[in-house]
């Protein structure tokens, strides 16, 4: 039985959302390497792309560096946005130790992008849950960890595998502080939402935000994950401009058993499309670490995005363009490799 570390969502208030079906530690953990190799993630590895160079930011329930999965990471910046306000990494829920694994892991198991460098913003508690202001300041710090004013030194990429009630006229603080990220060149990546089975009408904010990449999950089959949200875009008008290339989610990508770690050296199977999330950040870090030229640019924001969702590959009956479970499809890492 699946044990769900999802919270209900209320206006304010952002969480974590993920299933765990497997808990360890394990004598022997499979890879997910049948994720890797659906989302052509191999094909990039196998010319040399580890993600070096770039550097991705997880705001998140913290991170376990003790963790051996996690040995010789590049972690370049700490803030713990939470009450605690503690100075040394940790991670007292695991949520966010999971996501850096899917990324960054170098042992039994191996990231995505395991070269790329680490930004980690704690901004959810223990109990999963997560306030808008303290979340709004986490991304804000993946811009300018420094605080210089200078955002070269931060996040090329933000992963937000959270997500909480949209906010679609006025927009949250969370929603405007991923605005200004994106308006310095960061490509935000987010999960869509784990309500499909009792959808509430859209995917989740931040996910939302048009220019936010939302990230649906999928198995490996490549068929829709039962939880997956639903993006709402029966509009084309504001508040909801959910013309192309907005319409949501944008892609889709393995959410359903990935092989991941937890804290305290435990590894896990994960479901939700949280792993999908962290997953599709990978990517787009190891896309980056090839074009470097799309780093901190925010006039090619728009085309990352648009060749991202070009370059996915349309499950079997979607509808196409777009589906409003599938997205544009199955997020292809080296076939949007080809459109950058």
């Amino acid at each position: 039985m699946a044990v769900l570390v999802a919270f209900l969502v209320i206006l304010g208030g952002l969480f974590a959302f993920w299933f765990v079906t497997g808990t360890g530690p394990f004598t022997t953990i499979e890879p997910s390497t049948w994720a890797f190799t659906m989302t052509e993630v191999t094909d990039l590895q196998a010319r040399g792309l580890t993600g070096q160079g770039v550097t991705v930011c997880i705001v998140d329930t913290g991170i376990d560096p003790q963790h051996p999965e996690l040995q010789g990471m590049n972690l370049v910046a700490w803030r713990d946005f939470t009450p605690q306000r503690r100075s040394v990494p940790y991670d007292d829920e695991g949520h966010g130790t999971a996501m850096a694994g899917i990324i960054f892991a170098r042992g039994r198991l191996s990231g995505v992008a395991p070269s790329a460098n680490l930004i980690a913003a704690k901004a959810i508690t223990s109990s999963g849950s997560g306030g808008d202001v303290d979340i709004a300041n986490a991304v804000d710090f993946c811009v300018d960890p420094n605080g210089d004013g200078d955002p070269t030194d931060g996040a090329h990429v933000i992963s937000l595998s959270l997500g909480g009630g949209s906010h679609p006229i006025l927009g949250s603080t969370t929603e405007n502080a991923v605005n200004r990220a994106i308006d310095d060149g960061v490509l935000v990546v987010a999960a869509a939402g784990n309500d499909g089975l009792a959808d509430d009408g859209d995917v989740e904010s931040p996910a939302s935000v048009p220019r936010v990449i939302a990230v649906g999950a999928v198995d490996r089959q490549g068929v829709i994950a039962p939880f997956s949200t639903r993006g709402d875009n029966s509009a084309c008008a504001p508040p909801f401009p959910r013309c192309d290339p907005n319409e949501k989610p944008e892609v889709v990508a393995p959410g359903v058993d990935i092989a991941t770690i937890l804290d305290q050296g435990r590894y896990a199977y994960v479901s939700g499309t949280s792993p999908a999330a962290a997953l599709l950040s990978g990517i787009v870090a190891l896309l980056l670490e090839e074009h470097p030229e799309y780093r901190h640019d925010p006039n090619r924001v728009p085309l990352f995005k648009i060749a991202l969702m070009d370059g996915a590959q349309p499950a079997n009956g979607q509808q196409v363009p777009h589906d409003d479970r599938y997205g544009y499809g199955l997020a292809k890492a080296a076939g949007t490799e080809v459109l950058l």
